[in-house]
């Protein structure tokens, strides 16, 4: 290294010596040092040729040239005098060393077969290292981290020093030092590091903390303007490491409710509530509701808990205690005082309770539940003519599920989608039946029977960038398909139900009914304001194969699917979440309108 370190000097000087700016003509052009590369590639870059006039400047160009064919860690180009008007250009090369492997160091969200696949593919294996190989590299790397949501910097990329043939790419992936929860007063900080996938020590990923930022936001807990304001990462003395800060601005979750109400099915019913869907600052959601509506039937009482951190594997427990009444068939959004004139009465008081365990397994989570109810008609009457349904008696069902969500955020989602699979094995017994489902004797006494539902939902907005603020409202496309069957003998009000606010939009609440059903929903939210969306939409389903007609609602054995259409109306209130208005048309020409509390999906 010095021999040759001498030799470039000694070139050198004597070029200044003898030349210094002065034109001469090139007598031959020796390259040396090169052993992969060839003469005639190291040539053609150059501008100097044999028999030509040269300067300095020309040599100078020339190396630069040379070096930015990528394949020198050194390039030096000089003139040797040979007489007093011509001289010898020599160009001196080291090449770099030819790549025999691949070595990654410091990745943990790309695997080191993927980086090596991408480095492979721009620089081949036994081949002279191309320094313009690095950025195209460092590029692919970055884009493959991007699509991931994460970050990530480049402490080397290229040949190791150590180990001349092998081609270091040394990576820095951004961790996470601390997060700092700031302005919380009630809310307990383990609640919100629990909600947050981002945690101290591990890899930052702006997907994950965007993401957290909004699952936060909709938790519906903090004020909606900056509730909940993320601060800018902030680097530690550590390279690749950073602080994280939130601020949170706390609102009232707590609320105790009085008066009337028109309920989703129609009538009016004084109610008497209290919720609070933080609980103590815990996370936890409570809820007790006294209601009696003007239809009658007694009072209806239900207590809920729900706890999304029952234990440290992040399962969801949820706990309903009920004593309702069930008024069925009613529903037609003019007469609040009445089932639209009929003087039918399939109502029910079901009473019972319910719990149920959800658990996260890997990219899946699983449901188990259990729900028992008794079952007993009320008001049934004696008129021959006067149709109704009675089937009293005990009902058990197994809940299992199983479900990919992959929705976001996970209340109102903008985009995503979920696919979820519900088994529901049952066990009833029937004691006392009568009405319009006298003659099924089978359902009398124990049955077993298995409902089942798979549901797909996919959502599509418009693209914004990750600094757009959160309660920025955005269109969003959504779609959601439904099937479900029964199989075995299950009471008339077990089947499956098609038809009303939360279903087939047009027709009246349970209009279609059956052993098989099948429902698809498009729905096109635009916002007007943050908390009020116009909603055009189109149902499109039916159920089949169950029961037979009752009095004005024919059924069919095979599919006879339905089209209801319209334009509605959705905003959300503080405390009572979203209340949705619903103008809707069937392609037999009636229309309805729904109203319905919560988003439809």
């Amino acid at each position: 290294m010095v021999k040759r370190i001498l030799t470039i000097t000694i070139f050198a000087l004597v070029a200044a010596m003898g030349f210094g700016q002065a034109v001469a003509t090139a007598s031959d052009v020796l390259v040396q040092g090169n052993k992969a590369v060839s003469t005639e590639a190291i040539l053609a870059a150059m501008k100097v040729k044999v028999g030509r006039p040269f300067s300095s400047k020309e040599l100078l160009d020339d190396e630069a040239a040379i070096r930015n064919l990528g394949f020198f860690q050194d390039v030096k180009v000089m003139s040797r005098p040979k007489s007093e008007s011509e001289a010898d250009v020599v160009v001196m090369v080291a090449e770099w060393p030819v790549v025999r492997e691949v070595k990654v160091t410091g990745n943990t969200v790309l695997s080191t077969e993927k980086v090596t696949e991408i480095a492979t593919s721009i620089q081949e294996v036994g081949l002279v290292w191309n320094m313009r190989n690095a950025r195209p590299i460092r590029d692919e790397i970055t884009k493959e981290y991007e699509g991931r949501g994460f970050l990530v910097q480049f402490d080397a990329l290229g040949p190791d020093e150590s180990s001349p043939g092998t081609l270091l790419i040394s990576l820095v992936e951004p961790t996470v030092n601390e997060i700092k929860l700031i302005g919380l007063r009630r809310t307990e900080e383990k609640v919100i590091r629990r909600i947050m996938k981002t945690k101290p020590g591990g890899v930052f990923s702006a997907r994950d903390w965007r993401r957290d930022i909004e699952e936060l936001y909709y938790t519906y807990w903090f004020e909606p303007d900056e509730g909940v304001k993320p601060a800018i990462p902030e680097p530690t003395d550590t390279p690749g490491q950073y602080n994280l800060a939130i601020e949170f601005k706390e609102a009232r979750t707590a609320m105790i409710n009085a008066g009337i109400a028109l309920d989703p099915q129609s009538r009016l019913v004084g109610t008497l509530s209290y919720g609070d869907s933080n609980f103590l600052g815990r996370g936890q959601n409570v809820g007790v509701q006294l209601s009696q509506a003007t239809a009658g039937g007694g009072p209806s009482a239900e207590f809920a808990f729900g706890n999304r951190f029952y234990d440290a594997k992040d399962t969801s427990m949820n706990v309903t205690l009920f004593s309702r009444v069930v008024y069925n068939f009613t529903g037609s959004g003019t007469d609040p005082f009445g089932g639209g004139g009929r003087s039918d009465k399939f109502d029910e008081r079901r009473s019972g309770g319910s719990v149920s365990f959800t658990r996260p397994l890997g990219d899946y989570r699983a449901t188990l539940g259990l729900k028992g109810q008794n079952i007993r008609t009320i008001e049934t009457s004696t008129d021959p003519t006067i149709e109704f349904i009675q089937q009293d008696g005990d009902l058990v069902t197994l809940q299992l599920g199983v479900s990919h969500d992959l929705r976001r955020p996970s209340v109102e989602p903008y985009s995503g989608r979920l696919l979820s699979l519900l088994v529901e094995p049952s066990y009833s017994n029937v004691n006392r039946i009568g009405g319009a489902v006298s003659g099924f004797k089978n359902i009398l006494g124990t049955n077993f029977f298995l409902r089942n539902q798979v549901e797909y939902r996919q959502y599509w907005s418009r693209p914004v960038p990750d600094d757009t603020p959160l309660d920025k409202p955005r269109p969003v496309v959504a779609l959601r398909v439904k099937y479900g069957f029964v199989s075995g003998d299950a009471p008339f009000f077990e089947q499956l139900f098609v038809g009303g606010a939360d279903s087939l939009r047009g027709y009246p609440n349970q209009r279609f009914w059956g052993k098989q059903s099948l429902l698809g929903t498009l729905e096109y939210r635009h916002p007007v304001q943050r908390s009020f969306n116009i909603v055009a939409f189109a149902d499109y389903g039916g159920a089949w194969g169950g029961y037979g007609q009752l009095k004005d609602f024919p059924q069919s054995r095979r599919p006879d699917l339905r089209l209801g259409y319209g334009l509605g109306v959705a905003f959300r209130v503080p405390q009572l979440g979203s209340i949705r208005v619903d103008f809707a048309f069937n392609q037999e020409g009636g229309n309805r309108t729904h109203f319905s509390f919560g988003s439809n999906f």
